[in-house]
């Protein structure tokens, strides 16, 4: 079996980013039958959350505005200090996002990236 990367190379959700503000939207239609987030830090991250989530909207339309559903929370204390921890989810996706749930808080800042395959 084939897979093949989507979109050609990583997505970044997230650029060094504190506040609680939602990220871009990796769109992936349900072409895919695993998705993976790496979430990294930048400094000393000892407090926040980042989590990743999924919805479902009509491309043609606005992007859903409600609540997304919850794939994963993650505290940023659990990778701090510039290190990187990987999230690996089996399934059919239609559009994913990654926010910080919490203000990160220590100094640090984190990203995130993630692709289809």
């Amino acid at each position: 079996m084939s897979f093949t990367l989507s979109p050609t190379q990583p997505f970044a959700f997230l650029d060094t980013q504190t506040a609680t503000t939602a990220s871009g939207i990796l769109l992936l239609r349900g072409e895919c039958e695993r998705f993976t987030v790496v979430l990294q830090s930048t400094g000393t991250t000892s407090g926040g959350t980042v989590i990743i989530e999924e919805a479902y909207y009509d491309p043609n339309g606005p992007v859903y505005a409600g609540t997304w559903s919850q794939l994963q929370s993650v505290n940023a204390s659990s990778f701090t200090g510039g290190t990187q921890i990987a999230y690996h989810f089996v399934g059919s996706f239609w559009a994913v996002r990654v926010r910080p749930g919490t203000t990160i808080t220590g100094g640090g800042s984190v990203s995130a990236f993630g692709w289809g395959n």
